[in-house]
């Protein structure tokens, strides 16, 4: 007879606790070395890194300002204003996001099938949310360590900064979940979606307020300091100095007076704790259900008589009857573009010149195209199987889909920009026909762009996995808000612009049609290679992220040739970097010719090459060298030679190992006729060198732009033949290696122009 199995002891909620944590920290982990899906995790991870340094290092500049205009209770007022307003933005998130009760989560779903009280399960949750999400405070964390380094208090502020995290962050968990779970539990399903409307409504005005607040506070810090005599009576007495006590204690000197202020904000943590669990044991005490789930709530009838949506617009009609999203679609942009217009920017400001209307405009419909049509494959999640089975090519599905966005997204951009346009009347009819086109066409666009990233992004094998993840999101965002540079720039700038947006809309809509077919199988769906799409997303970060780069520094008092050097060549390695990631986590082609024969391809084609840029004559190809122009007179040559061949191998990774090859494996080639497609790669790569080249015309300081035109399309024409006759890149950068070479020793024994 077997002795019976000890009784279970009952788990508490810091056990469950550490559970959640090693589990989330466990994930992160494997995300990182879980082979096709690591990029998501570690490209999230950096651009939260990213943004994190960005804005610690702008609020400490602002607060350096703060601190030369007021005295230190000034300082410690602006400290609790930004601090409380953080706070207020993220429980307003929080709680509207109802990710308490949502179902479909691997980890709501083990949780709630086991022997655990719903107190325990929100206790254990919100503790784990303060150690695994240490951004989840907004602007939090980068503010009390722009502080400290402003009073300059040292690594004694270190513990501060973090145990002042971890407790607000813990309470506004705690505070969010006893919203979520009393709403469920006391407002039915047939008005619930009201109530999430109006959560999401809120969340929307307070992410607005701070992100007006935060925005005054680096625009304009001066200004916000004149008013702080007047506003610290009132943030002292407010909930808000709780928040910036702590450090305000340790910059005074007080480290007795910053270890109570600590115990004061873990009292009011500790109390938001068991206000939740109370909410919680009383919501479970008749059983609980996940309302979150599509299910749970009573879903709108359709009216009688009327007409079944198409394929084209059962998205539309979706959204029209989910009010959270048709909040989101149309308040949220609104709030967000209004913020700029009446609080962080200024009406003045806003309609300041054409350019300006102009971002304003476009901005709007970015964020609409980010709401609407780029959450369209998670629409499809249960329903993309029926689609697939539609005699009809999945391109003309897409294609339906995005017009019937284009046209809303499209038109809400011409008619805002029309409105505040009318307030420039100064403007030029042909100026403002020419500026309220590229806002339509760049609307229209990114319409399009947005339905081809989603599919190219989805993932509908695992429901556990959302079908449009953060790195779809974020590359949207990013490739989308480059655009404004088109939109205040001049003709040859918004000319080569539109060039490149080009090519991205037609890299990444064949590669949505392409991943499209095979999203909903795991195998098919994670299997790497390269794609063009990818290679327009670096191209676009490596030229327009330049350009932008040099305008900031510029603003800031850091114009010139050297410094625009510097910078592109730092962005340079940073794509350069990505790029060889990129390369090395997918298979290598073969190559058409031997190495030996592919190096004497090479050769040959550099040094003719090379004659042509040393005819150019003027020193016009020196641009060609990556950088080597602004350098030229600060670096010895041997530096010289050795960065150039550095920057010009980044490129040649980029524009003939991605792009190139890219457009080689998304043609299909007819047989018999596979030079033809390899010629047109080989000349659509050396255009997008040659629009590179018009972007930074200005930035290279060449003396004329047809002679450094010349000179790029002649070396970037001789890699790219050469990457088509070989099928190697190794050839393709000897060739522009050996232009150089025979250009600089042209140019200097024989005096060729």
């Amino acid at each position: 007879m077997t002795a019976a199995a000890p009784p279970a002891e009952p788990m508490g909620a810091f056990k469950l606790a550490g559970i959640l944590i090693r589990f989330r920290l466990r994930s992160l982990r494997n995300g990182f070395r879980g082979g096709a899906r690591r990029r998501s995790p570690l490209f999230v991870t950096a651009v939260v890194l990213v943004i994190g340094l960005t804005y610690a290092g702008l609020f400490t500049q602002a607060f350096a300002i703060i601190a030369r205009n007021v005295d230190v209770a000034g300082q410690v007022a602006a400290l609790a204003l930004i601090l409380g307003a953080s706070t207020v933005g993220s429980l307003a998130a929080r709680a509207a996001s109802n990710e308490a009760v949502r179902a479909g989560s691997p980890e709501n779903e083990f949780l709630m099938a086991r022997p655990l009280s719903l107190a325990s399960l929100v206790t254990a949750r919100g503790l784990a949310d303060a150690v695994t999400d240490p951004v989840g405070g907004l602007f939090l964390l980068p503010v009390l360590i722009a502080a400290a380094l402003t009073w300059n208090i040292g690594w004694p502020a270190l513990p501060v900064i973090i145990a002042t995290s971890m407790l607000v962050q813990v309470a506004i968990s705690m505070l969010a979940y006893a919203v979520q779970l009393a709403a469920v539990r006391y407002v039915g399903p047939a008005r619930r979606r009201g109530l999430w409307t109006g959560l999401r409504l809120i969340s929307a005005l307070s992410l607005a307020s701070l992100w007006t607040l935060a925005s005054w506070v680096l625009r304009s810090p001066a200004a916000l300091a004149g008013r702080l005599g007047k506003l610290a009576p009132a943030v002292e007495l407010s909930p808000a100095a709780l928040l910036a006590a702590p450090l305000a204690k340790l910059a005074r000197g007080q480290p007795a007076a910053a270890v109570l202020a600590l115990a004061a904000l873990a009292v009011v943590a500790a109390c938001a704790m068991l206000a939740a669990a109370a909410v919680a044991r009383r919501a479970g005490m008749h059983g609980w259900e996940e309302a979150g789930a599509v299910w749970a709530d009573v879903a709108v009838s359709p009216r009688a008589g009327a007409r079944p949506p198409t394929a084209a617009t059962k998205d539309l009609r979706l959204i029209a009857r989910d009010q959270p999203q048709l909040l989101a679609l149309i308040a949220m942009p609104a709030i967000f573009v209004g913020v700029q217009i009446f609080g962080a920017a200024g009406w003045d400001w806003t309609t300041g010149n054409i350019g300006r209307v102009a971002c304003l405009a476009y901005s709007l419909s970015l964020y609409m195209a980010t709401i609407g049509p780029l959450t369209h494959m998670q629409a499809e999640r249960r329903a993309f199987w029926i689609l697939r089975t539609v005699p009809v090519p999945l391109g003309q599905l897409f294609a339906a889909k995005a017009r019937a966005w284009a046209v809303i997204v499209g038109a809400t951009a011409a008619i805002v920009f029309v409105a505040f346009s009318a307030w420039l009347p100064d403007v030029p009819l042909l100026a403002r026909l020419a500026t309220g086109f590229l806002v339509v066409v760049g609307a229209v666009i990114m319409s399009f762009v947005a339905v081809a990233m989603a599919a190219a992004g989805a993932d509908l094998a695992d429901d556990h996995v959302t079908a449009v993840g953060p790195t779809t999101i974020y590359s949207f965002v990013l490739v989308g808000g480059l655009y404004n540079l088109v939109l205040v720039e001049d003709t040859p700038v918004r000319g080569a612009g539109l060039v490149m947006y080009a090519f991205a809309c037609w890299s990444y809509w064949r590669a949505g049609i392409e991943h499209g077919l095979v999203c909903m199988d795991a195998e098919a769906g994670r299997k790497l290679r390269r794609r063009a799409s990818d290679g327009a997303t670096m191209l676009l970060l490596y030229a327009l992220g330049a350009r932008a780069l040099e305008q900031g520094a510029a603003k800031v008092g850091l114009a010139g040739s050297q410094t625009a050097g510097m910078l592109h060549l730092a962005l340079l390695a940073i794509v350069g970097t990505l790029v060889v990631i990129y390369l090395a986590r997918r298979p290598r082609t073969a190559g058409n010719l031997s190495p030996v024969a592919s190096a004497g391809v090479g050769l040959v084609a550099g040094a003719l090459a090379g004659v042509v840029m040393a005819w150019l004559g003027g020193g016009a190809w020196l641009p060609e060298l990556g950088g080597g122009a602004w350098l030229s007179q600060a670096t010895p040559t041997r530096a010289l030679a050795v960065i150039g061949a550095l920057a010009m191998l980044a490129e040649e990774l980029l524009y003939r190992g991605v792009i190139q090859d890219g457009i080689e494996q998304e043609v299909a080639y007819r047989p018999g006729r596979m030079w033809v497609g390899r010629l047109g790669a080989a000349a659509v790569t050396t255009t997008l060198a040659g629009t590179v080249a018009v972007l930074w015309a200005d930035a290279w300081q060449a003396s004329t732009l047809l002679p450094m035109l010349g000179a790029v399309v002649a070396s970037h024409g001789a890699a790219s033949l050469t990457r088509a006759a070989t099928g190697r890149t190794a050839p393709a950068f000897l060739a522009r290696v050996a232009a150089f070479a025979v250009a600089t020793f042209a140019g200097s024994m024989f005096g060729i122009r």
